[in-house]
């Protein structure tokens, strides 16, 4: 009887055991489905709600919400260009909004300052309410009798031009056409146009320091595979081999011109190794090897010019340059706080994919 009774109290407490680990089971199983409901609706939260009302940057005292970006991304894609494909949009955009910023903040420290008239009055040029014509010429008879025999041709002064009177409900109209194509508010738009009066002026005042000519320097360039054939080639220019007849001969550069040309530059265009390399060198003199890459080049400077008129692109790319130096200084002295997210970033790129398709009637 005895032992009867243990083996019913044993299977007793198996069943009881049993059950236990039943209701452990059962008890994790709806953890588990607690946790991914929540989970689904932190996710819905993140992408659907959280996004348009998430920070992703400041500047100076201007705030800028996921869905802000977004509205400036689909206007920044749409109307004014310099997006490579939709995918750089939201980095683009926040990139534009930053450097509009430097431009209002610090551009009136070195230009003419943008106030509201300008703005108003591009603003009309835009709308087409009135027509920007070039300044009326204007030359003082006295003065061109005076001027004709020693100069033939004498500098014109410019008459400036008031801007034309515009109907304030024609001007009212046009704008909240324009403001609603745009999907913008007339705030945000008269930001854009001030930053865009400042980039013009800016790059106009850079292109007049540029000025028309200045110090150039025409070189050629040998280019090989390989650190030994440029100690080959140093070997024979220091024996007094002539340096176009090897460019012609050995250099793989196919872009280069005959003797391996390259035409008249600014020292400030070329890139930092190149004027290392050749920073001293005289008329007639060549560099060391320096390494391109996989490749390895030498440069040789054939003329120097003190003051030399600039040909093709090389005052505007002086210009460029000069203003793209002025920008990384600008921004470096406003307040930037950014933290656009990956899914921030996405979710933007989505917005403005979906407000093109939208435009576009698709």
């Amino acid at each position: 009887m005895a032992n009867d009774r243990k083996q019913r109290g044993g299977r007793a407490a198996e069943r009881d055991h049993a059950d236990q680990q039943a209701r452990l089971i059962y008890i994790g199983s709806g953890a588990v489905l607690v946790i991914a409901a929540i989970a689904v609706v932190v996710g819905l939260f993140v992408t659907r709600y959280q996004p348009p009302r998430a920070h992703v940057l400041t500047v100076d005292d201007q705030s800028y919400q996921a869905r802000d970006v977004a509205a400036r991304g689909a206007h920044v894609a749409f109307f004014e260009g310099g997006i490579s494909s939709l995918s750089d949009v939201a980095r683009g955009t926040v990139d534009r909004l930053i450097e509009e910023a430097a431009f209002r903040s610090q551009a009136a420290q070195l230009v003419e300052p943008v106030t509201e008239e300008d703005i108003e009055h591009a603003l009309f040029v835009e709308l087409e309410l009135i027509v920007e014509e070039p300044p009326a010429i204007v030359i003082d008879d006295a003065e061109a009798d005076e001027d004709a025999e020693a100069t033939p041709t004498a500098e014109p002064t410019a008459e400036p031009t008031a801007t034309p009177a515009v109907d304030p409900q024609e001007f009212a109209d046009a704008l909240t056409d324009l403001l609603r194509t745009a999907e913008l508010d007339r705030d945000t738009y008269e930001l854009i146009v001030e930053a865009r009066l400042y980039r013009e002026r800016l790059q106009d005042h850079f292109e007049s320091v540029v000025g028309e000519s200045g110090p150039e320097l025409s070189l050629q360039r040998i280019r090989v595979s390989t650190q030994l054939a440029a100690d080959t080639l140093l070997e024979a220019l220091a024996g007094g081999a002539d340096f176009a007849t090897l460019a012609d001969e050995q250099s793989e550069a196919a872009d280069d011109g005959e003797g391996g040309d390259l035409g008249w530059t600014a020292l400030d265009l070329l890139d930092e190794d190149v004027r290392a390399a050749i920073d001293g060198l005289g008329a007639g003199e060549h560099s060391a090897a320096i390494s391109a890459g996989i490749s390895f080049d030498v440069y040789r400077v054939a003329e120097v010019a003190e003051d030399r008129e600039y040909g093709g692109v090389v005052a505007a790319q002086l210009a460029a340059l000069r203003f793209d130096e002025w920008l990384e200084t600008a921004i470096a002295a406003i307040e930037v706080a950014e933290d656009l997210s990956g899914a921030e970033e996405a979710w933007i790129n989505d917005r403005v994919l979906a407000s093109l398709t939208a435009r576009q009637g698709g």
